[in-house]
């Protein structure tokens, strides 16, 4: 392993092999990405869209003179790529062996935190994935739990309704089978851990099971990424995987450091990108806000 003797410091592609980043960003959950270079501020995509009522086969004959034509017209959405980027400085390194990793890997955490929120909530007019803009993001009336009854069942029943009317939704929308379902809000991840004196089962089992039959990947949205402070509620969010693109300019890592003989310190640089949610086609995410009853 490389290092230099007085100093003790490696490469910065060693200190990120060896990182030990305590946080993945739920955002990274999404599988289909798609990575831009920062060459221009704003990228903006004209795509041609299919007229979905005018995909209609003809019937081939022999005596078939035409066929259907399928219609297409020309939208365009934009992505505005930036980075950001933050510097550390260690100074007096005479005689001082220096393990920088702990410093590295404390602020590459903060730094994934960071990407996660903007990624949720958006920023630099880039649509997330709770707070979105874009068309083709589908928002439901809120939902609301009832206050508890009895044993509380009824309160389960209600979240395997909301969850099989989500499942519905996608069905009608875009019927993919391979999915993405975040839960954010303290309130509701506290709640899919209840159980009734007469359930063996807690109230997760019960929205995963209205999923059945399909490829499902359940990830809980802490809250160090979306915070109360946000006032983003509770909800649910379900993503058609195959059709949502999770657009950026870099997740974060350590760009560049080294040694300054002269002045005796060494110093790091950290950069991440902009990111962005999209949805391809109407419905391929779609957020359910629950509320709860007191």
């Amino acid at each position: 392993m490389t290092s230099d003797v007085r100093t003790g410091l490696k490469t910065k592609e060693e200190y990120m092999e060896a990182a030990s980043i305590s946080y993945i960003p739920s955002i990274l959950a999404l599988p289909k990405r798609q990575q831009f270079a920062l060459d221009v501020n704003k990228i903006t995509f004209k795509e041609l869209n299919v007229e979905n009522d005018s995909v209609i086969p003809s019937f081939l004959t022999s005596e078939m003179t035409e066929i259907n034509t399928v219609k297409v017209s020309q939208k365009s959405h934009v992505f505005n790529a930036y980075g950001k980027g933050i510097k550390f400085r260690k100074d007096n390194l005479q005689n001082f062996n220096l393990n920088a990793q702990p410093f590295h890997d404390q602020i590459l955490r903060q730094l994934s935190i960071h990407f996660d929120k903007t990624a949720l909530i958006g920023e630099g007019s880039n649509n997330g994935l709770i707070t979105s803009t874009d068309a083709n993001y589908m928002t439901q009336s809120s939902a609301e739990i009832p206050a508890a009854s009895g044993d509380g069942f009824n309160q389960i029943l209600e979240a395997k309704q909301i969850a099989t009317a989500l499942n519905i939704a996608v069905n009608d929308n875009t019927a993919s089978t391979n999915l993405t379902v975040y839960f954010y809000g303290a309130a509701l991840l506290a709640f899919l851990g209840n159980i009734t004196a007469g359930q063996e089962n807690d109230v997760r089992y019960h929205i995963k099971q209205a999923f059945e039959g399909k490829t499902v990947n359940f990830v809980d949205i802490s809250a160090l990424a979306a915070p109360a402070s946000l006032s983003l509620g509770n909800g649910i969010i379900v993503v058609s995987n195959d059709l949502v693109t999770l657009e950026h300019c870099g997740t974060p890592t350590l760009k560049n450091d080294g040694v300054n003989e002269e002045d005796d310190y060494y110093w790091s640089r950290y950069f991440l990108g902009s990111v962005q949610v999209r949805p391809e086609i109407y419905g391929a995410v779609i957020k359910q806000a629950i509320t709860f009853a007191s």
